[in-house]
């Protein structure tokens, strides 16, 4: 933290540099050039949660912005509005078998000799825009990836507009800078790749493919991996249907019900809790009952928000599957 600090000092420089030239230096480094250097050192924006990392993150990033003349953020975040799950009396395991039988017996509709678009619209309580940790109005991004056959990637991301759920909010944002009122983009590609075993047919084999390299994984972190590979995965309704069988296994999961997603489709709903990213959070996944492709993904914190400014109950990440 020191030396992240240290680092934002303007006087900073050789021991040697005479106290003219260091005077000169500051001078002619204005605002304008200090923000579009940032810019473009910026790193990709997070599509995921990250807890004590983030925070530090966000917290240097408000301290940098601040420093160019933008307003503090509010003391707590705008999060999105949850999605209305319900209880229900059947179980995950039946629906989730249920599903799975009718997906496997579908054509087959992947394409793997062919380049793949996937399309999302995400966001997350630590992305960052321009630099700064926004936390006065939700502002999502949507994601679009290619996919060549021979599994070389390229991809674009823009912010959306922000959303408010109150006037209040939206004043707050503007108080603050209106931080997003003008579209972020920033784009990247990957070569070919090499290694990468397709996904199996089975549920015991998808289970190894998505645990990768760590052999196994609870059920937070199962959830979490299947959000991943969605997001640039073409699967066979035979591979979807052996990621649903999986699913079952999956400890304490349960099933809530047909819930309309932020994209306003239908779909059945499937929910755990778990606390492996250190905070106690409710993972959930809704599903397409015609296709079993996932249409939605969401984390919420359910207990302490830990050092994250945020009142829980709280959105603070959700992804949903537009194309792909």
């Amino acid at each position: 933290m020191d030396r992240a600090l240290q680092a934002l000092d303007p006087a900073a420089g050789s021991a040697d540099e005479p106290d003219e030239v260091a005077l000169q230096r500051i001078l002619s480094s204005g605002r304008a050039q200090d923000a579009g250097s940032d810019r473009s050192r910026r790193p990709a924006r997070r599509w995921m949660l990250a807890t004590a990392a983030a925070v530090t993150a966000g917290a240097l990033g408000l301290v940098a912005t601040n420093m160019l003349g933008t307003a503090p953020q509010p003391a707590y975040a705008v999060t999105p509005t949850p999605l209305k799950y319900r209880n229900s009396d059947v179980t995950a395991a039946e629906v989730l078998e249920s599903l799975a039988k009718h997906t496997a017996k579908l054509p087959d509709d992947s394409r793997t000799d062919t380049t793949n678009r996937f399309v999302q619209d995400s966001w997350s309580l630590a992305t960052t825009i321009d630099g700064t940790r926004v936390t006065s109005a939700v502002i999502p991004e949507r994601r679009e990836t290619w996919v060549a056959a021979d599994g070389s990637r390229k991809w674009k991301v823009r912010t959306r507009p922000p959303q408010f759920y109150s006037e209040d909010q939206r004043q707050a944002w503007e108080a603050a800078g209106a931080v997003g009122r003008e579209p972020e983009h920033h784009s990247g590609s990957s070569g070919p790749a090499t290694g990468e075993q397709p996904p199996p047919q089975d549920a015991a084999g998808m289970r190894k493919w998505l645990a990768g390299a760590s052999g196994s994984f609870g059920p937070g972190e199962m959830f979490s991996r299947i959000h991943d590979v969605y997001m640039d995965h073409s699967f066979s309704p035979e591979q979807r249907a052996a990621i649903l069988r999986e699913l079952k296994s999956a400890n304490g999961i349960r099933y809530r019900g047909t819930v309309i997603d932020r994209a306003g489709r239908s779909g059945a709903a499937f929910s755990v809790d778990s606390a492996y990213s250190g905070l106690a959070t409710q993972y959930s996944m809704v599903f397409n009952r015609n296709s079993g492709k996932l249409l939605s993904y969401e984390e919420e914190l359910t207990g302490s928000a830990g050092k994250l400014n945020v009142k829980t109950p709280a959105v603070i990440s959700y992804c949903t599957y537009l194309k792909g």
